[in-house]
């Protein structure tokens, strides 16, 4: 059980990209319901994953369930539609296509659930309860995953602003469109090519400066090198590669480990 919100702001990995984001004011999942195609990631035990979509605690109370995009690893029908239905103050949203999946499995589930069309840098805002969130458009990739309605989600909890990229590339022209760079963000959950790529080290360096950052889409195989890389670089920076640790960020953007 995570220690009150009214402390800090408050991160607990759930897996993969996933996370639980919660404030004294609000809570938040993203990227956090996912499927089978997340097993080559970090993800936590079978028992602690049905917990999870069960809405149990610490994983209950939340306002609003984000996806970034359709995939497997980031999106499963089936878990979001156990998860809404086990908490009924809880609404969904993403792209289209995800909601078109989520409703093709369960359309009793209509009402809660919202479709996001947001160009690539325009954020579309929206409210639910204590959470803001606003989803911008950013690609998955140009050529590969064309075709992929991706989104961007910057939340506001408590007057404090996470921005979760899902698995957006490299792209300054979008972010700045998105009114992201040289912006004052307090926590970032990035995929860690961001910290690892030449391209990404500098866009971070120069202008895309979260006060907070975590690093998530590590793969098994991966963890060592990233882990390295990122803590030779950005020593502050927390690599999510432990399931269902949970973090307390302060308002300098200082990141604690809750036991």
């Amino acid at each position: 059980m995570l220690p009150s919100p009214a402390l800090g702001l408050h991160l607990t990995y759930i897996g993969c990209e996933g996370v639980l984001v919660r404030s004294a004011s609000g809570a938040v999942i993203i990227d956090g319901l996912f499927g089978p195609e997340a097993d080559g990631y970090h993800t936590p035990p079978a028992e602690a994953l049905a917990s999870v979509r069960s809405a149990q605690p610490p994983f209950d109370q939340v306002d609003v369930v984000l996806a970034t995009h359709f995939h497997e690893d980031h999106f499963d029908a089936g878990a979001v539609a156990q998860y809404l239905r086990a908490s009924e103050r809880t609404r969904f949203a993403s792209s289209r296509q995800a909601v078109g999946l989520l409703l093709a499995a369960a359309p009793e589930l209509r009402d809660r659930a919202i479709a996001v069309d947001a160009p690539e840098g325009e954020r579309v805002h929206h409210d639910f309860a204590g959470v803001t969130a606003e989803a911008f458009g950013l690609s998955h990739g140009k050529v590969n995953y064309g075709d992929v309605q991706h989104l961007g989600w910057v939340v506001t909890l408590a007057g404090r602003s996470l921005v979760h990229l899902g698995d957006g590339i490299i792209d300054e022209k979008t972010l700045r469109r998105a009114g992201l760079i040289d912006a004052a963000i307090d926590v970032g959950v990035l995929p860690f090519w961001f910290l690892t790529y030449p391209f990404g080290k500098r866009l971070v360096a120069s202008a895309f400066r979260p006060r907070a950052i975590f690093a998530c889409h590590v793969r098994l195989h991966e963890r060592e090198q990233v882990v390295s890389e990122i803590a030779s670089w950005i020593p502050a920076a927390v690599p999510l590669v432990e399931p269902l640790a949970s973090y307390e960020i302060d308002e300098s953007g200082s990141i604690r480990r809750i036991p």
